[in-house]
C-alpha cells in the first residue's frame, strides 16, 4: 500500500519522463516507479514485473539525479513511520477482533445461564407447588 501511494504522490505532473514509453524485453509497457530504499530515496526507475524471474534483468534508473539532502533525511523516516503505523493498525485490528470474539463467547455463556433462570409457565407452577409444600411443612412442624 505505502509504496504505490507514495509513487503517486511523488510524480511530478510536468515531468516529461512520465510519458516516456519504456518497454522491457517481454514487450511489457513499464510504469515509472519511485524507490523508497534508504540508499535511493525518491529515485525514479523502471523495472520489469518479471525482474528476477524468467531470466529478466531489465532495470533502469530514470537518470542519475542527485537527491535533495533534506529528502534523503526525511523520506526514509516517513516511510518507516508509515510501515510502523500499518503494523500498529494490524495489531489493533487483531486485538479488536479478539475482543469481539470474546464478547460473543461471553454473550453465549450469559444466554445459556439465562435460559436456566427463565421459567416457562409450567415450571412456575411446579415451583409454586414446591414452595407451598415447604411452607405448609414448616407451619405444620411448629
Amino acid at each position: 500500500m505505502a509504496n504505490e501511494n507514495l509513487n503517486k504522490l511523488c510524480m511530478d505532473e510536468s515531468d516529461p519522463m512520465l510519458n516516456a514509453l519504456v518497454r522491457c524485453k517481454h514487450g511489457i509497457l513499464l510504469n515509472l516507479q519511485t524507490s523508497w530504499s534508504k540508499l535511493n530515496p525518491e529515485r525514479r526507475f523502471w523495472s520489469c514485473p518479471c525482474y528476477g524471474s524468467k531470466n529478466c534483468k531489465f532495470f533502469r534508473w530514470r537518470d542519475k539525479e542527485e537527491v535533495d539532502p533534506r529528502s534523503s533525511f526525511i523520506l526514509p523516516r516517513l516511510v518507516n513511520k508509515i510501515n510502523e503505523l500499518e503494523q500498529e493498525l494490524c495489531i489493533r485490528q487483531v486485538h479488536i477482533d479478539n475482543l469481539r470474539n470474546s464478547n460473543l463467547l461471553l454473550e453465549r455463556r450469559l444466554n445459556r445461564r439465562l435460559k436456566w433462570c427463565r421459567f416457562n409457565p409450567f415450571n412456575r407452577k411446579i415451583l409454586l407447588c414446591i414452595l407451598i409444600c415447604v411452607v405448609v411443612m414448616f407451619i405444620s412442624n411448629q
